[in-house]
């Protein structure tokens, strides 16, 4: 029989079983909805996480040297950087400059006077750390500090946790480059409050002249942070400036945002998302299956007709697997539809784990407080509407086959 008429056929069935159609449809549907609302919920919320880590700690490039970088996790106080003006001058002339910032990290113990935490100090200079990082509008008191006053900004959350105010005086108990323990004696200058919750809780900024001095560095910093006009080209830039630095201290390495280990951590999470969006797809398959195998048994009499009439055993299961393709394409079709809905909505309103399930996203690896949104991502809707045809296609053939193998006479007798 021609191709035409097992294609009116197979419609045909379509519109005539179109309960069945529509429920099958319906599954296959919701689980594309889902694949799509969660792949971009997740792709919205790495971004998202992305852009917390490069505004608040990373920038878009981190200047060190190859010994510090592999011990960085300890915040070591040696194999530190001069902040020599050739190497100053070849990091302003990258492509895309926007800032650099100088940075000495250090391990400290916080106390109010009458309770301890551990901390994180980090030394800056004010003008510089402005021009990389997003702080301009986050301070909720107080404001930032200059070189060589005894002043500190922190989070909100750590001076909440601290009973402390703006105005209010600190001491940070630290160890120097010779392990010696010395005291920071400072002011609290101000207080912010971002969506980087390692800002809100874990950091002191405190002047780098005063934190050098007090940690017996010479002038020395743990890392130039560098911000660029272009994200995306900061891999390249790394390799080019890396050559060039290189030239003057062997011992220097460029590393771009990217190669950091939270956003490496990032990545691994986002692939075994995937893993779980994809079992939701296998729903589809399985739901095109029982279609078939109860359409099968439904007309297993008429299969037999048509076999007895002379109709080949590959053109049966053409009808059923163009059925079952027909109902992926209405399931996608909707899917679809009903997915791009989903993330209209997610865009226009966010969703605030905190405030509507009580979460805090930071316990969980990921560096965000505040409203999450979505992000759209057309190759997605592309790739999981072909992947629900392929799944019902694939998922329709060996049902079909057993349908299709009947002997006509039992098939035409069956009950």
């Amino acid at each position: 029989m021609g191709r035409v008429f097992l294609t009116k056929l197979a419609l045909k069935n379509l519109l005539r079983h179109r309960n069945r159609t529509l429920i099958t449809a319906i599954i296959i549907a919701f689980a594309i909805f889902y694949y799509i609302f969660l792949d971009s919920l997740i792709d919205g919320m790495t971004q998202l996480s992305y852009q917390t880590l490069i505004d608040y700690e990373t920038g878009h490039l981190q200047v060190v040297t190859a010994s510090y970088w592999e011990e960085e996790q300890e915040l070591p106080l040696d194999n530190l950087i001069g902040l020599d003006e050739q190497i100053l001058t070849a990091i302003r002339a990258v492509p895309g400059y926007l800032g650099s910032s100088p940075e000495l990290a250090f391990r400290a113990m916080l106390s109010n006077g009458v309770n301890e935490l551990p901390v994180v100090g980090k030394g800056i200079i004010p003008d510089h750390f402005g021009q990389v990082f997003a702080f301009a509008g986050q301070y909720v008191d107080g404001t930032i500090f200059q070189l060589g006053q005894y002043q500190a900004v922190l989070g909100q959350r750590l001076a909440d946790l601290m009973q402390l105010e703006v105005g209010d005086y600190i001491t940070l108990l630290v160890r120097d480059r010779n392990k010696t323990f010395n005291t920071i004696d400072v002011e609290v200058a101000g207080l912010v409050h971002t969506s980087n919750p390692n800002v809100n809780s874990n950091y002191v900024y405190l002047p780098l002249d005063l934190v050098q001095q007090a940690l017996n560095t010479d002038g020395q910093v743990s890392k130039i942070i560098v911000k660029l006009a272009n994200a995306k080209a900061a891999k390249r830039v790394a390799g080019e400036l890396a050559g060039v630095l290189q030239t003057s201290d062997p011992r220097l390495q460029v590393y771009a945002w990217d190669d950091l280990e939270a956003v490496t951590v990032a990545r691994a999470k986002q692939a075994a998302n995937g893993l779980i969006l994809v079992i939701i797809l296998i729903i589809a398959a399985i739901a095109i299956i029982n279609t078939v195998i109860l359409a099968a048994l439904e007309r297993m009499g008429e299969i037999g007709m048509m076999k007895a009439l002379g109709m080949q055993t590959k053109e049966v299961v053409y009808t059923f697997v163009l059925e079952s393709v027909g109902i992926g394409i209405i399931g996608g079709l909707i899917g679809m539809l009903l997915g791009a809905v989903g993330i209209w909505a997610l865009n226009l309103s966010g969703l605030d784990y905190g405030a509507w399930f009580d979460l805090d996203m930071a316990s969980y690896g990921i560096p965000i407080i505040g409203k999450i949104y979505g992000a759209w991502n057309p190759h997605s809707f592309v790739l999981v509407f072909g992947f629900g045809v392929l799944v019902s296609l694939l998922a329709s053939i060996l049902p079909a086959y057993w349908a299709a193998d009947k002997d006509p006479v039992k098939a035409i007798y069956h009950r």
